[in-house]
């Protein structure tokens, strides 16, 4: 009787999350390796011409009443993306949310562009909508179907949890009750005359055997993003093991006057500063205050984003106000800092993205292989039916 019910459950969640599931399995694959695609594809805009060890770039300001000048008065610089490479441009972005009216992802904004600065010359390498540049799209595709927020993300959510009750009752449907099914269900065994519907049936169990385990943390790591409540709830489990008290933060010059050069604006020696501080990190992001008494953030990316450090600074006085890193937060923060490196695999590097890719490419194929599973039972039984008749 109980495996009847997870039959039906497993046949009628499929069918509801196919295509959901289908679509977030090959963003995935795109998804797992984006920080190594982007700079082949976009190489013209990514990077300059080799200059001389002497070579220096434009001061900061220079470069930001550029982009400045560039967008105008009607839109406002927010961000600059600074890579810890002399060959790469600078990426200045202009961003404002906006909630019109409308379903779709780009009505929660009123302008995204992005301006790629050659550092060295200050002048314009490459402008666009970034709305609509191609691995945004697919990034948002996978986050909530190029929805709003509000209503894609609880649709992505409910796919993804359909699709962790899917590998848990297909896991106990297909498991081996003894040692005769085993020899012949942890492995192809096709032979010449096997045919089509048998391999369908055993790529839909087999792969989605071995891709299991990844393919449970990919759903549950997806489900802390889609569902407050859900992360909530993994942040209090993990807190309530550790009783951290909160750490007194004191304000702090920016940097020590031995190394402040009153001739350059606060953001070049706040560059300056986190440049000498944390020399190896991958690059420098930049988060200017939208509102006046906010605060100057600069992320300090390294490869893995769980080690990356944020930097909060009072502009207007010259102060460090505050530095988050990893080691300063408590288990259920830390847990969340760990999820983007675990869904993309990158906490294991180039061999994790590969386990993430072939999951999310197998994930995809799952409801393919399922969904010709169901019709070819369908068309048995109804074949059945007339010759009863």
């Amino acid at each position: 009787m109980l495996k009847k019910i997870l039959h039906q459950t497993h046949l009628w969640m499929g069918l509801l999350s196919s295509l959901i599931v289908f679509i977030l399995g090959i963003t995935g694959c795109i998804l797992a390796f984006v920080d190594e695609i982007k700079p082949v594809v976009y190489k013209s805009h990514f990077y300059v011409e080799s200059t001389s060890p002497d070579h220096e770039h434009q001061s900061f300001s220079t470069l930001l009443d550029h982009a400045e000048q560039h967008w105008g008065a009607e839109k406002q610089v927010s961000a600059v993306e600074i890579e810890n490479n002399p060959q790469r441009t600078w990426h200045f972005r202009a961003y404002k949310e906006d909630d019109n009216d409308g379903i779709w992802y780009w009505n929660e904004k009123k302008y995204y562009e992005s301006l790629f600065i050659n550092p060295y010359t200050a002048a314009n390498v490459y402008s666009e909508n970034a709305e609509f540049e191609f691995f945004r799209v697919i990034l948002y595709l996978h986050w909530s179907l190029l929805f709003k927020n509000d209503i894609g993300q609880p649709i992505v959510g409910t796919a993804t949890l359909f699709f962790v009750l899917l590998l848990l009752t297909g896991l106990y449907l297909w498991w081996p009750k003894n040692k005769k099914a085993r020899r012949v269900r942890f492995w192809f065994r096709w032979k010449n005359k096997t045919g089509i519907k048998r391999k369908n049936y055993d790529l839909h169990n087999i792969l989605g055997f071995y891709s299991f385990t990844i393919a449970l943390i990919l759903g549950l790591t997806g489900m802390i993003w889609a569902f407050p409540w859900f992360d909530e709830s993994v942040q209090q489990v993990l807190n309530k093991i550790e009783n951290k008290a909160p750490e007194t933060v004191l304000a702090k010059p920016i940097q020590s006057q031995a190394h402040l050069n009153t001739n350059l604006s606060v953001y070049d020696n706040i560059l300056n500063e986190v440049q000498v501080t944390y020399p190896d990190a991958h690059a420098y992001y930049f988060y200017f205050p939208q509102k006046e008494e906010a605060p100057l953030n600069v992320y300090i990316r390294y490869e893995k984003s769980y080690a990356s450090i944020i930097r909060q600074y009072d502009v207007k006085k010259g102060y460090l106000q505050k530095t988050i890193d990893f080691s300063s937060k408590n288990y259920g923060e830390k847990m969340r800092a760990l999820n983007y490196d675990i869904h993309l695999g990158s906490i294991l590097g180039i061999p994790g993205k590969m386990l993430v890719f072939l999951a999310s490419l197998i994930a995809a194929s799952l409801p393919v292989t399922g969904f010709y599973i169901w019709y070819n039972r369908r068309k048995k039984k109804k074949k059945e039916s007339v010759n009863k008749a």
